[in-house]
């Protein structure tokens, strides 16, 4: 696995004027609460403004997402959604995995604001520790490279 970091180079370092949502999972707290604490570190660091929505588990990430991008003016620039579904034996990971990456992919596709996949699907919580351990800077830097490209293309 790559343990190098993400190198993202933005186009700024004050983004205070952008607002971004955090919406991540109960489920599996012990994996996603260090991912949100980093990401909201680095988004701190960059001035962003932030607010952090939790939900049961990964199958509701994008009920949420859904209800706001619904609102005729979205509240958020961005969506980062967080969670961790790992492989069990039973098919209910394939199924939730799929129907979760579809369902974003989907939300993306409609275009108000960027939505960016954190949903870690991983063989072990010992995988999804690893992944974990640098996922929430690279969430927040992609989430600010995005916007960079959106409102500064």
């Amino acid at each position: 696995m790559n343990k190098e970091p993400l190198e993202i180079n933005l186009f700024r370092e004050d983004y205070s004027e952008k607002k971004i949502v955090i919406i991540n999972t109960h489920w599996n707290a012990e994996i996603i609460q260090p991912m949100v604490e980093d990401c909201l570190e680095t988004l701190k660091e960059f001035k962003a403004k932030t607010h952090v929505l939790s939900v049961p588990g990964a199958f509701e990430i994008p009920y949420i997402v859904g209800k706001y991008l619904n609102y005729q003016r979205p509240y958020f620039d961005a969506i980062i959604t967080m969670g961790a579904i790992i492989k069990g034996e039973t098919p209910h990971f394939d199924i939730i995995s799929q129907s979760i990456s579809d369902s974003i992919s989907e939300a993306n596709m409609r275009g108000k604001i960027p939505v960016i996949f954190g949903v870690l699907t991983t063989n072990s919580v010992d995988q999804a520790k690893e992944r974990a351990s640098s996922k929430g800077r690279e969430l927040a830097l992609s989430t600010l490279s995005v916007l960079d490209i959106v409102f500064d293309g």
